[in-house]
């Protein structure tokens, strides 16, 4: 019984143990799911209070990659991750544990200085990028503790600090604006350094801190936003204030990191996002690793060296098995037992034995003397003065060494046009205004029919017409102009600008403002008519600083007061509502109430946007002419409407506005709904066309790249027409040439039936160009469909290729279908914005342009520049020099060390493949370490086949190089046949002297070691006089590297073979000094120069003349220093 109740008890324990360990687990697991379903929605941030749960997160940016104790650790493992590091290793570990034929220190020495120059570079790249982030990091900044503003460090900075930011400073983190200076609740920024836009752009404050400032910030205050993401156009949040509803917030109410204060004097916001969360180090974040097209090349040509390393070792050791099988008495001549028998141990000796005679055909500093290369020629592309600024002074960037000599294989240039190709500097060229067109000539208008004097601009229709466009805009005018204003009105007792103001509301319910005219006029006068605008737009300020000079000044705003100087009078208006440009509305609408009490509506925007909603007249037909002449001119246009609102009409809105609740986003939407009714039955005025003005030299770079055989494709978002003639007035087309349209297609049979058309067309007889224009409606049927082959088919046909109406993912698409076509060009990309970013990246190389505050696209681009015709020297001069260099220093690397192991090998073959080596260990150790290398890496950084210039007349000369012609396997065969002919003229003219055993004059025999210094000695002068053949521009420097490295070998030789007690492998004494005192010696030198190189020299002609025909030779003469590498 006692024995059962223990049992049942141990039972009821165990089940109740349990029952609460699977509650606990229960319980545990849904705490922390719903804490994870938490964390991944969003997260609280606590306004004014800087650590949250402990844990403190700060504003550090970390671009660098180690740190001082982990470099050495860190940056090892790396370099050995490269298989050919890995396997110079294994080389190196056999070496030290076998009986090695060479000293292990032949392996140690170069592998050891490769991985140290790798090193160095590395950490000095490292250096560069920890220096650039303490700069960042270290700036001094201003924060709002308790009402007391302080300064820090900009690291310091974490989610919850309020921080203030002062006119012209960038914003150090992305922020929630709370307060700025003024009573508008606005602050103007510009994003230059996120989207590449100047123009100024409006963050606003939540509407209950409207004129706050920061010692009345209520505390307690929690902000809601979601997890970071990159995209810089997307952000909500929510803001709870004690005692009050929570308020939606919007990209209107944040200020991103990297955007710079304008026109406000102070601006205040709490931290959201800091550090590497910020929407600009998302955005900086590189997206993948590029590769050259060369090292495919190089790789195909190292696997074949394998192979041949693979074939030698083991034809050499099947070679010594089957001598000691046929000679079995060798070895007792030598004292050794005549049996031979092979044992595993045996075996790995002799193959690693061989192992380490032969492979140094695979060249070691290959590598290391290419990293050192491409570092160098990164350097001279921002010292090139071509390719610096000559406004700014601002010189061009290489931000990757990689990539240099893939400028020299582009086959598809792919480019965004506004801002690239233009200027994005808008000037107005003409107007339409009730059917009759007026150009500006002179800051004067005049009728296109009779332009013997101006227009005058007071005419009725003319001054309302402009009316229209000095109010409906969003258009600043800078903060100078508005305090010399506001100090002329303070100026005058009965005239400060508060007052009127005041009198204008005290005077609404007579429906007129009573301004004393004289006084007011004279003020104007005084202040005079040049203001300065800044929009967020360059088309509207373009069409307002126009009129401002025809007249119709636009002097500011003060609250929701606009004031206009017409003439002599001044007139205000008040702004009750502006419906905003959207990029589904494509227009833009203000409703403003003029000093005689009427509400006005004026509406500007695309065509196909206003002429829907305005009354039916013949008007529509003139003006809608007169906007396609704009546009066949390459002009961007837009349309002008109005309408006059009864007031009845307008109360009624404004009385179902009232219940609507305002303070929600979706009641802010549903307040703007409500306004667009009054967007109908409006009266058309006319349009205006403005010139994106062409950037210098776009035009003469696009026709070098034309004939240089490179596909321009031109991708924008603007309008067909307007797109088709700029790219005519930048030679990107021409107007002669076939053109095949795919534009307006929303169907695949539509689709199908176009590119069936096309491929008619291509294959019928022309000698015009192809050119081949494209939508984006009619894109989107095409990419990830089935029919995206054929149109890269067609499209790779066309000799130009221009899309239209595109999106940024569009654009990025794009540039992948064609990147992954069957032909697999090598493609390049050029843009100046954030939206051409993602484009820039997919394309094998990519270019930024620089604008006046810099531009994300040139910080994420491989190259960066500030104006588009710099292209042309970067790809025809740049580009062919760098592969050209790179070629030659490939191949010739693969050439010296194949004389040296075939020389090996065929000594082998003499000496009954007995792994004895015919060279001494520190031969083999400084052959490639110094005595060839140092020649070959400063020949790769001046030679120039062809001058700048003449690379510049010629562009066709492009057209040779590309598609990897100078690595192809025909280049590779020529060099490797010339170093079996190099090796076999050394080695076997060598013999012949040295089988008469006497060849100096002191009557000695030679030896094994005289016989190697011999052949080092012919190898190193013919492998050095083989670069100075192929080099096609020999500069002094390179001239003294060449000599030096001759004699520095001859001066080391001599030394070393007058130290006894330093010899390394066998006796060398006075073996190099004899061969120099013999006249033997010194007439084999002769016989063997002439020899290896007179076919060289004559296969060099021909080349030259062959490679040299119908091109423009007539160039300056240049200096032995004045290349610009």
């Amino acid at each position: 019984m006692r024995n059962s109740g223990v049992t049942v008890t141990s039972v009821f324990f165990g089940r109740l143990r349990d029952c609460l360990g699977s509650f606990f687990l229960v319980t545990c697991c849904w705490w922390r799911s719903n804490k994870v379903s938490a964390v991944t929605q969003t997260r609280q941030i606590h306004v004014g209070v800087e650590e949250e749960d402990g844990k403190r997160k700060h504003n550090k940016i970390k671009t660098s990659k180690y740190t001082f104790l982990m470099f050495i650790p860190k940056n090892l493992s790396e370099q050995f991750r490269r298989v050919v590091n890995f396997y110079f290793l294994i080389v190196t570990v056999i070496a030290i544990v076998i009986d090695s034929p060479v000293s292990p220190f032949t392996s140690i020495a170069p592998l050891s200085f490769m991985v140290l120059v790798t090193a160095v570079k590395q950490g000095y790249e490292d250096w560069l990028r920890h220096k650039a982030d303490n700069k960042v990091n270290n700036q001094i900044v201003e924060t709002v503790h308790k009402g007391v503003i302080k300064e820090v460090r900009n690291s310091s900075i974490a989610p919850g600090t309020l921080v203030r930011v002062k006119r012209g400073r960038e914003v150090p983190a992305d922020l929630v604006l709370l307060c700025a200076a003024g009573e508008k609740g606005k602050c103007y920024v510009t994003t230059a350094n996120l989207d590449g836009e100047t123009n100024l752009k409006t963050v606003r404050v939540p509407p209950p801190f409207v004129g706050y400032t920061a010692d009345i910030i209520p505390h307690g205050m929690r902000i809601e936003v979601p997890h970071p993401v990159a995209d810089l156009y997307t952000f909500y949040g929510r803001l709870e204030i004690p005692g009050l509803d929570s308020l939606a917030l919007s990209t209107d109410n944040v200020m991103l990191r990297g955007s710079r204060v304008k026109n406000t004097e102070w601006a205040i916001g709490c931290a959201v996002y800091t550090g590497e969360e910020t929407k600009l180090a998302l955005n900086s974040k590189y997206s993948g690793n590029k590769f050259s097209s060369s090292e495919a090349a190089v790789n195909r040509f190292l696997i074949l060296f394998i192979y041949l390393l693979i074939i030698e070792i083991t034809g050499s050791f099947v070679a010594k098995v089957v001598i000691e099988k046929l000679n079995p008495g060798r070895n007792e001549t030598l004292g050794m037992e005549s049996t031979f028998s092979l044992s595993f141990s045996s075996i790995l000796q002799d193959l690693f034995s061989f192992l380490l005679l032969y492979y140094y055909i695979i060249p070691m500093s290959l590598y290391v003397t290419i990293e050192l290369y491409k570092f160098i020629g990164a350097l001279f592309i921002g010292w090139d003065d071509d390719l610096r600024c000559e406004e700014t002074g601002r010189p061009a960037i290489a931000n990757t060494s990689d990539l240099n000599e893939e400028l020299g294989q582009v086959e598809v240039l792919f480019s965004d046009k506004t801002g690239t190709l233009t200027k994005n500097l808008m000037v107005f060229k003409a107007c339409s205004i009730k059917g009759q067109i007026y150009e500006e000539r002179d800051s004067k208008l005049y009728d296109t029919e009779r332009f013997d004097e101006p227009l005058d601009t007071f005419q009725t229709d003319i001054t309302f017409f402009f009316t229209i466009l000095a109010l409906c805009h969003s258009v600043q005018v800078s903060s100078e102009d508005m305090k010399k204003l506001s100090a002329r009105f303070s100026g005058n007792e009965n005239l400060q600008i508060m007052n009127i103001f005041r009198r204008k509301k005290q005077n609404k319910l007579n429906n007129k403002s009573v301004l004393e005219d004289m006084t007011w006029n004279a003020i104007m006068h005084d202040i005079g008519s040049k203001m300065d605008y800044q929009g967020s737009s360059p088309d509207e300020k373009a069409l307002v600083e126009l009129a401002d000079r025809v007249g119709v000044t636009f002097l500011g705003e003060e609250g929701n007061t606009l004031m206009l100087r017409i003439g002599e009078n001044t007139e205000l208006y008040e702004r009750l509502q502006v419906i905003e440009f959207t990029s589904e509305r494509k227009r833009m609408s203000v409703i403003v109430r003029d000093k005689n009490g009427k509400i006005w509506l004026f509406c500007k925007g695309a065509e196909t946007s206003v002429f829907p909603i305005c009354k039916d007249t013949a008007l529509i037909e003139e003006t809608d002419r007169d906007i396609n002449i704009f546009a066949n001119k390459g002009l961007r246009t837009l349309a002008i409407a109005y309408r006059e609102i009864p007031e009845d009409e307008y109360e009624r809105v404004s009385e179902s506005i009232k219940s609507i609740d305002g303070k929600s986003a979706e009641g802010l939407q549903q307040v703007t709904q409500q306004y667009r009714v009054l967007e109908q039955q409006l009266t058309l005025v006319g349009a205006t066309a403005v010139e994106d003005c062409l950037q210098d030299g776009v035009t003469d770079a696009l026709a070098a790249l034309r004939r240089a055989g490179i596909r321009t494709w031109v991708l924008t978002g603007d309008k067909v027409e307007t797109a088709i003639n700029v790219a005519q007035s930048c030679a990107h087309i021409s107007e002669n040439d076939r053109r095949m349209f795919l534009v307006n297609i929303d169907n695949e049979e539509a689709l199908e039936a176009n590119l069936n058309i096309c491929q008619r067309t291509l294959q019928e007889p022309s000698y015009r160009d192809f050119t081949l224009i494209v939508d984006g409606m009619s894109m989107s049927c095409i990419l990830d469909k089935p029919f995206a082959s054929t149109f890269v088919d067609i499209s790779m046909k066309c000799d130009a290729v221009l899309c239209c109406r595109l999106s940024p993912i569009q654009k990025a698409k794009i540039v992948k279908l064609i990147k992954q076509s069957p032909e697999r060009p090598v493609t390049a990309a050029i843009g100046d914005g954030a939206n051409d970013i993602s484009m820039i990246q997919e394309a094998h190389v990519g270019f930024g342009i620089f604008g006046k505050e810099g531009h994300q696209a040139a910080r994420s681009a491989d190259f960066a520049f500030t104006k588009f015709a710099m292209v042309k020297k970067m790809l025809l001069v740049m580009g062919h020099w760098y592969y050209q260099r790179l070629a030659t220093l490939i191949h010739f690397f693969f050439y010296k060390n194949l004389v040296l192991g075939n020389i090996m090998l065929i000594f082998q073959s003499n000496s009954a493949f007995s792994t004895q080596s015919i060279f001494d260990s520190l031969y083999l150790t400084f052959y490639n370490l110094l005595f060839t290398s140092v020649p070959c890496l400063i020949l790769s950084v001046t030679d120039q086949r062809w001058p700048a210039d003449l690379l510049m007349k010629n562009p066709t000369l492009y057209r040779e190089i590309r598609r990897n012609k100078l690595l192809s396997w025909s280049h590779f065969c020529a060099w490797f046949v010339s170093a079996l002919y190099h090796s076999l003229v050394i080695y076997y003219f060598s013999k012949e002297l040295f089988d008469t055993s006497l060849i100096s004059m002191d009557g000695k025999t030679v030896d094994l070691w005289s016989f190697g210094a011999c052949l080092f000695h012919l190898m190193m002068v013919v492998v050095t006089l083989k670069l100075s053949l192929q080099a096609r521009y020999h500069t002094l420097v390179y001239a003294a590297s060449a000599l030096l490295s001759v004699l520095l070998y001859v001066a080391f030789n001599a030394v070393y073979s007058l130290l006894h007690d330093m010899q390394v492998d066998g006796d060398v004494l006075g073996t190099y000094i004899r061969l120099l005192s013999s006249p033997s010696f010194a007439f084999l030198n002769i016989v063997v120069i002439i020899c290896t190189l007179v076919p060289d020299f004559c296969v060099r002609l021909i080349a030259d003349k062959w490679g040299g025909r119908n091109i423009q030779t007539k160039t300056q003469n240049q200096s032995i220093f004045s290349t610009r590498l």
